[in-house]
């Protein structure tokens, strides 16, 4: 359904330019939910905009190609013409995301009327209620008056999946969806999208730092790293912990356990990199692998056979 071939994009920065995706590659199937993780840092929410083209210079998209349908999408008026209609995006920070000065209501049926420019204001209020109740907000007639700022942060992310549903797209794009909420209301967003998936046999990219949020969601997952793909995984084989690239262990190990007698939270060594061109011909994970060897440090390992490693477990 989408399909996503060697995907490069770069800040093209004079002070600090570096690579920001590296020949990401994947697709995503009719009903399917998947999983992108990775260390903030990692690209993801950058190959979120790059989907819908929302990104702006100096960052700028250097090499691949987008399919939608089979169609490849190539200019502004491609992305324009699928964007909301067929791919909608919930962002990160569901209540800065919203306008402070207009009701949840008023935004909801905004964007229902831009989809539909002919349909009657009357038939997008009722229609901003419905998707009100189907997203599972109690009293919807209520809150169509109620400001951002007078919901909680999971009502607001809930208005957000209102927003992205109002042009029925076929792909939900979740940026981090559960970010800043608490344990019970991550659930709920869970569950809420996973309904939606079944219901509507929406497809969904979930884009997340937890794993653990992954096993429970995603049908398969890529694991990023610094802009590249690192890992292809089920979420059978991350709950059984059959990893086979160091990084997708690594950031396992760091998730702690109930029950666990460690006096310390497991990291992993070091931070993040930039991504350039000094990785043309080594591992971008090199650095901080307890795994590497002389061969990490020359060469580029391929993505291949669901991983990027020369030394997989």
């Amino acid at each position: 359904m989408l399909s996503i071939n060697n995907l490069s994009v770069e800040l093209k920065s004079s002070d600090n330019p570096f690579i920001i995706l590296r020949d990401i590659s994947f697709s995503l199937k009719k009903g399917e939910i998947l999983g992108i993780a990775g260390e903030s840092g990692s690209g993801k929410t950058i190959l979120a905009k790059t989907i819908l083209n929302l990104i702006r210079k100096p960052v700028v998209k250097t090499n691949g190609s987008i399919f939608l349908d089979g169609r490849e999408l190539k200019d502004e008026k491609d992305f324009a013409a699928i964007r909301g209609e067929k791919i909608s995006m919930i962002f990160q920070n569901p209540t800065g995301s919203l306008n402070p000065v207009f009701t949840v209501g008023a935004q909801i049926t905004e964007a229902i009327l831009t989809h539909n420019p002919k349909m009657q204001k009357k038939e997008a209020l009722d229609k901003a209620v419905a998707l009100l109740t189907e997203v599972e907000i109690p009293h919807p007639a209520e809150r169509m008056n109620s400001y951002p700022h007078q919901l909680s942060g999971g009502m607001n992310q809930r208005v957000m999946i209102a927003i992205a549903l109002s042009s029925d797209p076929e792909i939900l794009i979740a940026d981090e969806p559960t970010t800043a909420l608490d344990v019970t209301i991550q659930q709920q967003i869970l569950l809420l999208i996973k309904k939606l998936n079944r219901e509507k046999n929406l497809s969904v990219i979930f884009i997340t730092h937890d794993l653990g949020l992954l096993a429970r969601i995603a049908d398969e997952s890529y694991i990023m790293y610094a802009g590249e793909m690192m890992e292809r995984i089920t979420s059978a084989d991350m709950e059984n912990g059959t990893m086979r690239h160091p990084y997708t262990r690594a950031l396992k190990a760091c998730v702690p356990v109930i029950g666990d007698s460690r006096e310390y939270l497991n990291t992993i060594k070091g931070t993040i990199t930039f991504n350039g061109h000094a990785f043309d011909s080594k591992c971008v994970f090199a650095d901080r692998c307890e795994r590497k060897t002389e061969k990490c440090l020359t060469q580029k390992p391929e993505f291949k056979d669901g991983f990027s490693c020369f030394h997989p477990f």
